[in-house]
């Protein structure tokens, strides 16, 4: 009885023996086929990577979050961003080359951190030749106007703007813009603003700013290099605050399109303008931002030494040139845009009553509540809006001195 037990055990024990080693076959099966797998699409990751890399010179824009290529075999062709059209055409030629993908194979490759990072602006200052010491920017200011206080701001702006695409760090941004003004057409105002661009850098020009989103308005300042507030006067008066403020902005909290987060980027736009009106600007203090210049002739847009031009820029800032406005300069600017401001109706009545005095003229020190009585008599449509506190205002706008009494401020004015 004990045999047959035993026996019994034995041939259980060699069946579970049996059905282990068949299973540890299988095993061994589905891993040679795993390792196989494994071993073709490693393959393939091989064959894509050469193929594109044989054929393709590949790199990603920091500032578009785009991969650029060129091809290898035409040396004309320079680089442009990869499309759905351009993925479809690698994965094309692929097949011709025998390589069995597809084209997630291929966007695998393209849209990873193996492709190499690059900044336009930053690249362009660094790829710039040794400036050979001969003054660029004093002609090229000249070209739109030989004011001496036009041709040394217009050199400031533009070490500001060089500071900006360099990456300088700064407290302040380039917060100031030239306004390019005439009021015939044909000057070619908003060619020489689109021609200040370098070739490799014009897709980085934009001249259809807005306004109604401050958003894509700030998104703007951390993508271009230039912006062009073409037709300055179409910008309504309540708008400048904003405008304004995104001039004085040096780094942008931006959430770009298909992101969540908001990040930090550097500004890297400047701004520049054109307009066909002389009656611009609405508020003394902020005149200081526009460096409004008045163009007489025909602006020769040819010939612009880009890489020269930079180089010069470059080289003084390294040399620790002032790329921003001193309040010297400011004031000077001040002074320069008087005869671009808005004229109110107010003020049409203002000098139709009174005017300010000459230097060591005689003049009579007023209220401004009693110069709005005297306005009031003449003109009451006028003023229906007004009151003496908004006529102060305009009286400093225009320049009135203000003397404190103890019976209050008082405006020294010439009766008509």
């Amino acid at each position: 009885m004990i045999e047959k037990l035993i026996k019994m055990m034995h041939t259980l024990i060699r069946v579970w023996q049996r059905k282990g080693t068949e299973k540890t076959g299988s095993e061994i099966k589905e891993s040679t086929r795993e390792v196989q797998v494994h071993s073709g699409v490693s393959r393939l990751t091989e064959q894509v990577t050469s193929f594109l890399q044989a054929n393709y010179d590949f790199r990603f824009n920091l500032l578009t979050e785009e991969t650029e290529f060129c091809s290898l075999n035409d040396s004309e062709q320079g680089f442009i961003p990869i499309g759905k059209r351009e993925l479809n055409t690698f994965c094309m030629e692929a097949h011709v080359q025998g390589i069995p993908c597809w084209d997630k194979d291929i966007s695998r490759y393209i849209f990873s951190t193996h492709i190499g990072e690059y900044h336009p602006f930053r690249l362009y200052m660094n790829e710039l030749p040794a400036w050979d010491g001969v003054d660029r920017v004093t002609p090229l200011a000249k070209r739109v106007s030989e004011l001496p206080l036009w041709v040394s701001g217009f050199h400031t702006w533009l070490l500001g703007l060089t500071a900006q695409w360099e990456g300088v760090v700064q407290i302040h941004a380039n917060s100031v813009a030239p306004l390019l003004i005439s009021s015939e057409q044909g000057k070619q105002k908003s060619t020489f603003c689109k021609s200040l661009m370098p070739e490799p850098l014009r897709r980085y020009y934009f001249d259809n700013f807005k306004l109604t989103s401050e958003a894509q308005a700030e998104r703007l300042l951390a993508e271009m290099g230039l912006i062009n507030l073409d037709e300055f006067d179409k910008y309504a008066s309540g708008k400048m605050p904003v405008l304004k403020n995104l001039m004085q902005m040096s780094s942008l909290t931006v959430c770009k399109a298909y992101q969540r987060n908001f990040r930090s980027l550097p500004r890297i736009a400047s701004f520049i303008g054109t307009s066909n009106r002389f009656d611009l600007l609405n508020d003394p203090t902020g005149s200081r931002r526009f460096l409004c210049v008045k163009v007489e002739n025909p602006i020769d847009c040819d010939g612009i030494e880009h890489s020269q031009l930079f180089a010069q820029l470059k080289a003084e800032l390294k040399q620790g040139a002032v790329y921003w406005f001193t309040h010297e300069a400011e004031c000077a600017w001040q002074r320069n845009n008087s005869g671009f401001y808005k004229s109110s109706l107010v003020e049409d009545v203002f000098y139709s009553c009174f005017r300010l005095p000459q230097a060591g003229e005689e003049s009579e020190r007023l209220s401004a509540a009693d110069i709005f009585k005297e306005l009031k008599n003449r003109n009451a449509a006028a003023l229906r809006a007004f009151n003496p506190s908004l006529l102060a205002q305009i009286l400093l706008k225009l320049g009135a001195e203000r003397k404190h009494t103890e019976c209050g401020n008082v405006y020294e004015v010439v009766r008509c």
